[in-house]
């Protein structure tokens, strides 16, 4: 079969959503493409420095790989966090992918959780758990990965931080707030990133209207070998993400295209309520000094650790 854009070369791959045959060089080229537009509506093209959150993964590489083929690398940082996982934080893995990232011409600098924390997520989960906290692995790891990733921002000086968040991760996203009914937090979701406070650096995801399994067979084709290993804890206790996963996945088999869709309409409507809605500057955390919800007088992150016992602090009113 021969490829659907090209027209010359044999089709490797089908991608659903569109109906298109493609073979390797013009998937690799329409991926490319696409993250090349949310690049470029995101501001990321203008910028002097964009750090790279990066986890060795798929989504990570394929991040760093499409960005550098129309941003110089030089103006491109990758940040890595080794988080504390007992056989899943692998040192070969981190090799590889300073390797990967040097070879782009990419600088790499890594932190740990247990450097800048004081804990492992390891040690943070086995002490929330003595203190009889129903507390998932994914609300430490997620708290702490953002503030560690925001502080590495600022001291680089970058003027953006993008993830690897893929089209999948975003419609999950989408789908869970709008079940809790977090308005506040739906809208800082879209495609134009707010805001709302000095002490954020701004966060763009540039694969955002890229599939999941697009990034696997992206990084496949370029040789790239990733951390397929999910996390332990992921498996041992499905959050409330892995449900809606499962439910987007069920959806999208019966109508290729469907997470596609979730996501651009509701770029339309974030953007309609950011215009008719007045965003307040975040408050700042009576702890730790970084922004914490609306609402709130400490951050997430510090109550984690307050109730499990491995931060001491007093009189304050958690929720």
């Amino acid at each position: 079969m021969i490829c659907d854009v090209c027209k010359s070369r044999e089709a490797v791959i089908y991608q659903p959503h569109t109906g298109r045959n493609l073979c390797k060089e013009c998937f690799i080229n329409d991926v490319r493409e696409r993250v090349k537009r949310e690049a470029e509506k995101q501001g990321i093209t203008k910028v002097n420095k964009v750090l790279l959150a990066v986890s060795g993964g798929k989504d990570s590489l394929t991040l760093a790989d499409a960005l550098a083929s129309f941003v110089d690398p030089k103006r491109l940082i990758a940040f890595n966090i080794v988080e504390g996982i007992q056989g899943y934080n692998r040192e070969d893995q981190a090799k590889k992918l300073n390797k990967y990232l040097s070879d782009l011409g990419i600088e790499l600098i890594s932190t740990s959780f247990k450097a800048e924390v004081g804990f492992t997520l390891d040690e943070m989960v086995s002490s929330a758990k003595g203190k009889g906290l129903n507390v998932s692995a994914c609300t430490f790891c997620g708290g702490f990965r953002r503030k560690l990733i925001n502080n590495a921002g600022r001291e680089v000086k970058a003027d953006l931080v993008a993830t690897g968040h893929n089209l999948d991760d975003e419609a999950q996203t989408i789908v869970i707030n709008l079940l809790r009914g977090d308005v506040k937090r739906i809208i800082r979701v879209g495609d134009v990133p707010v805001k709302l406070s000095d002490k954020f650096v701004l966060r763009v995801k540039p694969l955002r209207k890229v599939y999941e399994w697009e990034t696997t067979m992206y990084a496949y084709y370029k040789g790239f070998e990733f951390q397929e290993v999910e996390c332990p804890y992921i498996s041992s206790r499905p959050t409330l993400r892995a449900r809606v996963r499962d439910l987007l996945y069920a959806l999208e088999a019966m109508r290729p295209g469907s997470l596609l869709n979730i996501v651009e309409e509701f770029d339309r409507v974030a953007e309609e309520f950011r215009r008719k809605s007045e965003m307040k500057e975040l408050p700042s955390c009576k702890i730790c000094g970084e922004p914490t919800s609306y609402g709130r007088e400490i951050c997430k992150n510090c109550e984690l650790l307050i109730k499990s016992g491995l931060l001491n602090y007093q009189n304050l009113p958690m929720s």
